[in-house]
């Protein structure tokens, strides 16, 4: 019995021992969590790095969101600039159209009350082909005359403009030289011309439009499809003019076909470069062209 005693006192001690030099946090022999005399602080400076590393992240995202920001602020100033020199660019291009305008109104508004004048044949028509040319040599007089008081800016455009003006002028001069053809030519003749002053604004707007516009967006594509309606219409009637002049009888005088052919050569040409215009605007693609 008392070694029975002896040997329990023993192992109580030794359990003693063994619990009072565990480290801190480990388990005892008994299951018991012994701790180290600290408090538990050794956790907690674990936790204190953590906290450490989470500001320097803190501050780093801070540096980034700065940085962002003050990239943020040159873009918009970039795009402010841009903007301005579009803005610039169109108050210019504006400046021009409307001198341009100015210029073309009044010169349509004579061509026009000139085409209404020999259409309504109010006027002596050509008797013959070297009356014919006569007239077509002072329409051409005329025109040096009134572009010698135009700018630049007036005189772009007008050119082409004005071909298209005499020669179906001259068509509609002949009806005395045509026969029976000749209402029907001049009536084509006159919706020629007519169309022709359509086309014209259109084409100014074409050139003046500005490269920054070209950068970005392209080439005016409403405008190029609208002179294409026209220039189809055209092409129509010129065709319909040669039809005519080909199956008159009697047949035409030689002369007279050869003037009247020359003045389908110039609406022939002029078609020719219109289309030419347009198609070069309609494949002139910006940045951002599908907008």
């Amino acid at each position: 019995m008392k070694k029975l005693i002896s040997a329990t006192v023993l192992m109580v001690l030794i359990c003693v021992a063994t619990a009072w030099a565990a480290p801190a946090g480990m388990v005892s022999p008994t299951g018991a969590m012994v701790h180290d005399g600290t408090g538990g602080q050794g956790l907690l400076a674990d936790v204190n790095n953590v906290v450490i590393t989470h500001e320097t992240i803190q501050g780093q995202r801070e540096d980034i969101r700065q940085d962002v920001q003050e990239n943020r602020q040159d873009i918009y100033g970039n795009l402010t600039a841009g903007h301005e020199a579009i803005v610039g660019q169109r108050e210019a291009m504006e400046n021009n159209q409307e001198n341009w305008t100015t210029g073309h109104g009044a010169v349509v508004q004579e061509r026009q009350g000139m085409v209404a004048y020999v259409h309504g044949n109010q006027v002596d028509l050509a008797e013959n082909v070297t009356d014919l040319r006569s007239e077509i040599l002072s329409e051409r007089q005329t025109e040096q005359a009134e572009f010698a008081n135009l700018t630049d800016a007036q005189k772009q455009g007008l050119e082409h403009w004005y071909d298209v003006g005499i020669a179906t002028h001259a068509l509609m001069s002949m009806q005395n030289l045509t026969g029976d053809i000749g209402p029907q030519v001049a009536d084509l003749a006159y919706d020629i011309n007519a169309s022709e002053n359509n086309i014209t604004p259109l084409e100014q707007r074409i050139e003046d439009r500005s490269e920054i516009f070209r950068l970005l967006l392209g080439g005016d594509q409403t405008a190029a499809n609208q002179i294409n309606e026209q220039v189809s219409l055209n092409q129509q009637r010129i065709q319909a003019i040669q039809q005519l002049m080909q199956n008159t009888t009697p047949p035409l005088q030689p002369d007279v076909q050869q003037a009247m052919q020359d003045q389908i050569n110039a609406l022939q040409q002029e078609q020719a470069r219109l289309a030419n215009l347009t198609a070069a605007e309609q494949n002139s693609r910006g940045l951002f062209w599908w907008i």
